[in-house]
């Protein structure tokens, strides 16, 4: 060996041992250490991101007797934990039984359960939940949050078949679910028309104006440029939503929106706006 390759050699040494010498406990230990034990002692601390940490650790600890730890997690008063609980049970062999739980809570009369239930069946991502969902969305003896929750769950699962239950969702009378179906409807793979979402650009409730702008834009829904300036033009609107139907028509690409970007980018009075009419400006044909 040459004595060039040798302090190559050295150098190489000196930044691994380096490398793992600044290697944090943190990622030195993940996926590694959890027990039954442990994660019985996070859910004690009562500490979300202790309880999350450690159930996420736990993602390939073959442990039968945890599901009895986690499973009532999905009834938690937080919402990661709720989250993390459905995730880890998802890749157990259980999924299929507590399945048919969630689609039992769904037809139910307790509003929270539902919700959790509807959470669960969006983090499994099955298609096969989303007639449950779907019921569930017009069941008026369920709360309004549960109602939207089974619509943000349809989103989750994404499949194509969802498309129509979110488009029926936005006919709601719930603010809640018609924000959640227009936020949904950008998740749905495949979705490449958004027609119904256009009214929603002139919704009574601002929420759900501004979910629709995003989704408009992120489907690319070409018909909804003159909807757009509508909403990013109205002065009445905030400057989030004002901003998001620029990005949105960003998107679109249409130089129908040209001159209202450009009035908006010179006279606006919120710099926000006028940002983001710039930006969009400078994507259109």
């Amino acid at each position: 060996m040459t004595t060039a390759t040798r302090i190559r050699a050295c150098k190489w040494i000196t930044g691994l041992l380096i490398g793992v010498a600044l290697t944090t406990p943190d990622q030195a230990l993940a996926g590694k250490g959890a027990s039954y034990q442990s994660i019985a002692n996070a859910i004690a601390t009562g500490n979300r991101d202790s309880i999350v940490s450690e159930i996420e650790r736990s993602e390939t600890l073959p442990c039968a007797p945890c599901i009895d730890l986690v499973k009532p997690l999905i009834d938690h008063d937080d919402a990661a934990v709720r989250d993390v609980a459905a995730w880890w049970l998802g890749g157990r062999a259980v999924r299929d039984k507590i399945r048919d739980e969630m689609y039992a809570r769904l037809s139910g009369t307790d509003s929270v359960k539902a919700r959790n239930a509807a959470e669960v069946l969006g983090r499994f991502g099955h298609p096969a939940a989303l007639m449950p969902l779907e019921i569930a969305i017009h069941d008026d003896t369920l709360s309004e949050e549960a109602r939207a929750a089974s619509a943000t769950a349809v989103g989750r699962i994404g499949d194509y078949r969802g498309k129509a239950v979110l488009e029926a969702a936005m006919t709601s009378e719930s603010a809640a679910v018609r924000q959640a179906a227009a936020k949904g409807a950008r998740e749905i793979r495949g979705n490449l028309e958004g027609v119904a979402l256009l009214e929603l650009l002139h919704d009574d409730d601002e929420a759900v104006v501004r979910e629709a702008a995003l989704s408009v834009g992120a489907v690319r829904e070409l018909s909804g440029v003159a909807d757009l300036i509508d909403v990013v033009s109205d002065v009445n609107l905030s400057a989030t939503t004002r901003k998001h139907a620029a990005w949105a028509l960003g998107k679109l690409g249409d130089g129908n929106a040209r001159d209202a970007l450009r009035s908006i980018v010179e006279g606006d009075r919120d710099m926000i706006v006028r940002g983001a009419a710039r930006a969009a400006l400078n994507t259109l044909r």
